[in-house]
């Protein structure tokens, strides 16, 4: 009796463990499952937002692409511009062009002459071809001109008047006047006659102050 007794508290005790050690194993595997799902949504979260970032730069670089080829158009299109008002008003500046550069001829040789009344036309003739020419040029451009057109004017008067007693300042004022007629039509022909001449303008200006 007392075999059988002990066998059947043994047979209940190790019902007990068994019963007791199921659970265990349940949890471990809801444990792994919890685990597996929570890593895949993890992953499911890299991926989008690997995905968002990718779409975000590629977004960004049509969008830069865009910005680009809208400013090459625009530059093409301002050329295009310019390159119009060049052809089509270049015989008004050739006409202007010519007079100007006439009225230094003229009064290069008034003054040479000692010509009063031939200096005081070829001057008028001077400020009227400037006046003609102003509408070409830009807010330097225009004092540029001005500026050494006063110095032109007031050198010429002064070797007009053939009363000066030092022959080798006489001789430097003409060789000034020289330079200076070579000085306008360097700065007036490329601005005038070269597409890009008022580009060239600008850096002239800068240079000159």
């Amino acid at each position: 009796m007392t075999d059988n007794s002990e066998q059947q508290e043994q047979h209940t005790d190790g019902a007990k463990e068994a019963r007791f050690s199921f659970p265990s194993v349940s949890m471990v595997l809801v444990l792994i499952a919890f685990a597996f799902a929570a890593y895949m949504a993890y992953l499911n979260y890299a991926t989008y937002q690997l995905s968002s970032a990718q779409l975000l730069r590629s977004q960004q670089a049509q969008e830069q692409a865009q910005i680009k080829l809208m400013d090459q158009y625009s530059k093409f299109l301002e050329q295009q511009s310019r390159l119009s008002r060049f052809e089509n008003s270049f015989q008004v500046r050739q006409k202007h062009y010519t007079q100007f550069m006439g009225a230094l001829s003229d009064t290069w040789t008034s003054t040479s002459r000692h010509d009063s009344e031939g200096l005081d036309q070829a001057l008028q003739n001077l400020a009227k071809a400037y006046y003609g020419l102003e509408p070409f040029l830009e807010a330097g451009g225009r004092h540029y001109l001005k500026k050494r057109i006063a110095i032109f004017h007031n050198l010429a008067k002064q070797l007009a008047k053939g009363d000066t007693a030092n022959q080798q300042l006489v001789l430097e004022d003409k060789t000034t006047m020289n330079r200076m007629i070579e000085d306008f039509q360097d700065y007036l022909y490329p601005l005038l006659f070269e597409p890009n001449g008022e580009q060239n303008q600008e850096q002239t200006n800068e240079a000159d102050g």
